[in-house]
C-alpha cells in the first residue's frame, strides 16, 4: 500500500486511482525505488517526500484544470539527485544543494526516463524562488507550493514524533 502523507488514499490500486496510472512505471523502475536508501526531511525517504509531492501536485494541477499528468511525473523526479544531501553538503568544494540539485535531478531524469517539456521544466524550477528562473509553466509553479508545503509537513510531523517519544 502507498500512501502520500496525510492521506489515507491507497495511492497504489490502478483501478481506484488515476494518479497511479500516470506515475506506475516511474514507480517500478529501480532508479525510482533506489531513493528508498536516502533520508531526506526529518524521518523521510527521499522516494516517500518525492511520493508525497507528486501526489499533492496531482491533486493541485487537477483541481486547477492544468496537466495532471505532467504534474504527477515532474515531481515524482524532482529530487532525483540519488545521493544523501546530509553528507554532500559537507563535502569540500560542493556548492549549496538547494542550489544545484534540480539541475543535477534533471540530468538524471533524461538519463533514465523520457520526459516532456513541462516535465523538464518542473524539476528543474522546483526550487523557485531560490534557484533565479522562475516556472515557465502553471504546472511548475504548482511544485513550488507543494514541494515547500509537504517538506514542511515532514519536518513537523518529524518533530512532533520526536516530542512524544
Amino acid at each position: 500500500m502507498l500512501k502520500a502523507i496525510g492521506s489515507d488514499l491507497d495511492i497504489s490500486v490502478p483501478s481506484d486511482c488515476e494518479y497511479y496510472d500516470y506515475v506506475k512505471d516511474l514507480l517500478e523502475s529501480d532508479v525510482v525505488q533506489s531513493m528508498k536508501q536516502y533520508h531526506h526531511h526529518g524521518s523521510t525517504s527521499l522516494f516517500q517526500h518525492s511520493v508525497n509531492v507528486s501526489y499533492y501536485n496531482f491533486l493541485l494541477c487537477k483541481k486547477w484544470g492544468l496537466d495532471a499528468r505532467a504534474g504527477a511525473r515532474g515531481a515524482l523526479l524532482h529530487d532525483l539527485f540519488l545521493y544523501d544531501w546530509h553528507d554532500h553538503v559537507k563535502a569540500p568544494g560542493c556548492q549549496f544543494h538547494g542550489w544545484t540539485h534540480p539541475y543535477t535531478a534533471l540530468k538524471n531524469a533524461h538519463k533514465y526516463f523520457d520526459i516532456t517539456p513541462v516535465e523538464e521544466d518542473i524539476i528543474v524550477k522546483h526550487m523557485f524562488p531560490l534557484t533565479p528562473f522562475p516556472p515557465k509553466y502553471r504546472e511548475s509553479f504548482c511544485i513550488t507550493l507543494t514541494d515547500k508545503f509537504c517538506g514542511a509537513w515532514e519536518v513537523l510531523d518529524h518533530w512532533a514524533y520526536k516530542a512524544g517519544t
